[in-house]
């Protein structure tokens, strides 16, 4: 029976495979069954102490797209100032799954992965696994419908989750900003464990089964014999050599993927960082703006002085109702306050002007009588008495 090398390769490979563990048990987060802020603390809770203890976690999810759509798939943000400290996003219209999360040194890191065509009309699942979690640079891999579709390695790790699990929130595709526009059928988080188990929530074999391989075991033996342990070393030299070259040409690329990141984020229509919903500014002239995780997107401030609404509406307060002149029809309302007109021929008084209602209540416009007899000498003639009236 005649055996070329790489079928004595693909056999020996699959020995090997069969007699490796497949990982401890995982924990799994059904994302979608999260009904209430206590079980996404709890959750939150749980994921935090499984990125700081664990070496691997993955995103599985199982999802429909219209044609060249895509959005947000998955995320943990702050509650505070929105900071990703994790998301999963797929872009449908350039083949890509976007891993976005928070470095060391606070700045947010894109992960680029190439995919088949994942939106187009049809159910596709998707497992994204961030491994080497413990160690100075993690890996990054994307399974697109049960195969390996992208890698990338050396990374940035990723900073730990804020001890104050309620400042964390949790958001799938449906309830991010950038919404994802199709329907999520499943969305979980596995928790440690291997590749295998994690594929065992979407239905896919990726741990073959060794018993198929026990028939020809035997085979295997006679054919190898003692040149097997020669074999081994040799595909592990020939490891070594594909994973020097790998790193040769990453380095090669490393300034062609930053341009690639540039162009993403410049002209990718529909996905960019959150914009601010005070900007333009939906509140009232001079009213200041906060932005806001509640609907709709923003806070206002009060309406200025002289003014009632809401910050987003104001109208103006008529402070001549409470007529703080010296008749109503001397009182002129104005935007934002009022004034008075001056005091009738004969009598005098200060100008009086002023905003609000307060203001209004608590001053009023004095018109005194003038004593023309006292101020005008020559008011009445020679010898004569001048009586003063009103």
């Amino acid at each position: 029976m005649g055996w070329s090398f790489p079928v004595l390769l693909t056999v020996l490979c699959a020995q090997l495979s069969a007699g490796v563990p497949d990982g401890a048990d995982i924990q799994v987060i059904d994302v979608l069954s999260l009904q209430d802020s206590k079980q996404s603390v709890a959750a939150v809770e749980k994921l935090s102490g499984s990125l700081s203890a664990l070496s691997d976690i993955y995103v599985v999810s199982t999802f429909r797209l219209p044609v060249k759509m895509g959005g947000v798939l998955f995320g943990l943000y702050s509650k505070q100032d929105n900071r990703k400290y994790l998301e999963v996003a797929v872009m449908g219209k350039i083949s890509k799954v976007l891993v976005r999360y928070v470095k060391a040194d606070g700045k947010v890191h894109t992960v680029n992965l190439q995919n088949s065509n994942l939106a187009d009309g049809r159910t596709h699942s998707i497992i994204v696994r961030l491994g080497g979690l413990q160690r100075s640079n993690m890996h990054v891999e994307l399974y697109a419908d049960c195969r390996l579709a992208d890698s990338s390695q050396g990374v940035p790790s990723l900073v730990p989750l804020p001890r104050e699990a309620e400042m964390v929130e949790i958001r799938h595709g449906q309830k991010s900003y950038t919404r994802l526009q199709g329907a999520v059928e499943s969305l979980r988080l596995a928790l440690g464990g291997s590749v295998a188990k994690a594929g065992a929530l979407t239905d896919c074999p990726f741990q073959g089964d060794s018993s198929a391989y026990n028939s020809v075991s035997g085979d295997v033996q006679s054919i190898l014999g003692e040149h097997t342990k020669a074999l081994i070393g040799q595909l592990i030299i020939f490891n070594q050599v594909l994973g020097e070259l790998r790193q040769d040409i990453r380095e090669q690329v490393k300034e062609m993927s930053l341009i690639r990141n540039t162009i993403l984020e410049c002209q990718v229509c529909g996905f960019h960082e959150p914009r601010s919903r005070c900007s333009p500014n939906p509140c009232y002239k001079g009213v200041s703006c906060m932005d806001s995780l509640q609907y709709p997107g923003y806070t206002c401030g009060p309406c200025p002085p002289g003014t009632t609404g809401n910050g987003t509406h104001c109208k103006d307060i008529n402070e001549c109702e409470l007529q703080p002149c010296y008749s109503p029809g001397a009182c002129v309302n104005t935007m934002g306050g009022f004034s008075c007109k001056p005091c009738p021929p004969g009598l005098w008084g200060a100008p009086l002007a002023g905003t609000g209602l307060d203001y209004a209540k608590t001053h009023k416009q004095q018109c005194a009588d003038i004593d023309e007899c006292v101020d005008l000498p020559d008011a009445c003639a020679s010898n004569s008495v001048c009586i003063n009236t009103v």
